[in-house]
């Protein structure tokens, strides 16, 4: 299947990183074997918004392709589309999904105001901290939430041991008190869970972060930093201020589980 949508062919990028990644022609199959709770991580392509009639067909078609696994509790669709064309948003609704827009900004350079703590990539062994900094930030304080963090970081760490990505932090004393990642594809360049613990926030750490390591992938041959932000989010316009500007929106659809 042709993906037109930058979000979703960075997506993909990051998925083959770590999962499985099947195209059937019409739609694209991502597994994400070591962590069938991630909802994200577990979903059909498609291409194009589903539209009346066809919600039940491609929820069908998802436990075909992934309902074999007990573990595998959700349903997640995403689309390929720039504009952020919700589809059939009543009958998904009226299903049980919930549908999320996204902006997807790019940037060619960053800038950052000037702060005080150290800011650096993280080697291999400190990767793991950022799953605790996750766990501060996050709403959701359960045990499955922080197996998922653990998983989450223990990928990331791989990709950095590996070569295939920098996460960068910035500390106060020893403290890792903001992180984010960056996964180059090709001459593009993938931002992963930019965070900020609460008590650390608007003192310009995440521009920061995006600047120092913008600048070091911009110096390896990377063209295009590209990063996915909530529209509802105060984040979106951090990023507008360090220097993104939206391409694209985007969506998609989950039915998480009861």
């Amino acid at each position: 299947m042709h993906v037109h949508s930058l979000a979703l062919k960075t997506e993909l990028g990051l998925a083959a990183t770590r999962g499985r990644i099947v195209d059937r022609g019409d739609y694209v199959v991502v597994e994400t074997p070591d962590d069938p709770g991630y909802y994200y991580g577990n979903l059909l392509v498609l291409p194009a918004p589903p539209q009346v009639g066809e919600v039940a067909f491609w929820t069908r078609r998802f436990e075909e392709e992934l309902g074999a696994n007990p573990a595998i509790r959700h349903v997640t669709f995403w689309w390929d589309g720039i504009t952020g064309d919700p589809g059939a948003a009543d009958e998904l609704r009226a299903a049980g999904f919930r549908i999320e827009k996204s902006l997807v900004m790019t940037a060619e350079a960053v800038a950052a105001r000037p702060h005080t703590l150290e800011v650096r990539p993280l080697a291999p062994d400190e990767v793991p901290g950022t799953a605790d900094l996750a766990w501060i930030v996050g709403d959701r304080h359960d045990e499955s939430y922080r197996a998922f963090l653990d998983r989450r970081a223990a990928w990331h760490q791989r990709l950095v041991t590996r070569g295939l990505a920098t996460f960068w932090g910035a500390f106060d004393a020893d403290a890792l008190v903001a992180s984010l990642g960056l996964v180059p594809l090709g001459t593009v360049a993938r931002y992963q869970d930019v965070q900020t613990a609460p008590d650390h926030r608007r003192l310009g750490l995440a521009s920061a972060l995006l600047a120092s390591s913008s600048r070091a992938a911009f110096e390896a041959g990377v063209e295009h930093v590209v990063i996915i932000a909530d529209p509802d989010n105060k984040s979106a316009q951090v990023y507008e201020r360090a220097g993104f500007r939206v391409v694209e929106k985007t969506a998609s659809a989950c039915r998480y589980p009861a």
